[in-house]
């Protein structure tokens, strides 16, 4: 009946929900991102997510929530959550009845402020590593000899980046390892399937692969074209 109503001209398009996209990508949660750090080990992990769409662009976006964490010197240096944003362009090919997901971009990563945000400046640090030396509360001698002190032989890249903790800031942090996340968010598109090839066995789908032109953002709906 469906084919008839193709062929007669009254069945146009079939559509998928913001919510049934949702349900289809919360399948790869949660994901791990290694994070490189000067000090320590750092992870970025995507916990769960929700997808959106933006017509005038023609882009489905998938907005996660995730956590980072960096540890160094035995204990935790930095964890907070993130929202992290992702957009792709939707493209359909009749010839494969393959829809792709193409040129994607890393649209917004940014700090949610919790109570799971946790930041130990270096003070913290050293007063870990050396109990009772009072090296924390010394005004005089430079930052950079009080950091060697707790890690011997450490790069001046490692000491460079300790001392972003003594600034207290989140927002430093996060905008230091913010380009290592995005190049990790768009490694993802070499690991993870960008792509869905119709289904024999799916009727709706299988309907698309032999009568399907394109696929288009319509509102909040992803649009499959007869």
């Amino acid at each position: 009946m469906a084919t008839l109503l193709i062929k007669l001209g009254k069945l146009t398009r079939d559509t998928f929900t913001s919510d049934e996209l949702t349900e289809l990508a919360n399948q790869f949660y949660p994901h791990d991102l290694i994070l490189p750090t000067p000090v320590g080990d750092g992870h970025v992990t995507l916990q769960r997510g929700y997808v959106y769409l933006n017509e005038n662009a023609n882009r489905v976006c998938l907005q996660s929530l995730a956590s980072i964490a960096i540890s160094g010197l035995g204990t935790t240096l930095y964890r907070a959550h993130l929202v992290v944003i992702v957009s792709a362009s939707p493209y359909y090919d009749p010839a494969t009845a393959t829809l792709h997901f193409q040129d994607l971009e890393v649209d917004d990563i940014r700090l949610i402020n919790d109570d799971y945000a946790l930041l130990q400046d270096t003070r913290y640090l050293i007063n870990k590593r050396l109990p009772g030396s009072g090296l924390a509360n010394l005004v005089a001698g430079s930052v950079k000899n009080m950091l060697s002190l707790v890690s011997v032989g450490t790069s001046d890249q490692a000491l460079s980046y300790l001392q972003l903790y003594l600034a207290g800031s989140k927002q430093s942090i996060l905008d230091y390892h913010r380009p290592q996340i995005r190049k990790e968010l768009l490694g993802m598109a070499e690991t993870l399937p960008l792509h869905h090839q119709m289904r024999s066995d799916v009727w709706r789908e299988a309907l698309f692969a032999r009568y399907g032109k394109a696929v288009v953002v319509n509102g909040q709906r992803l649009e499959f074209r007869f």
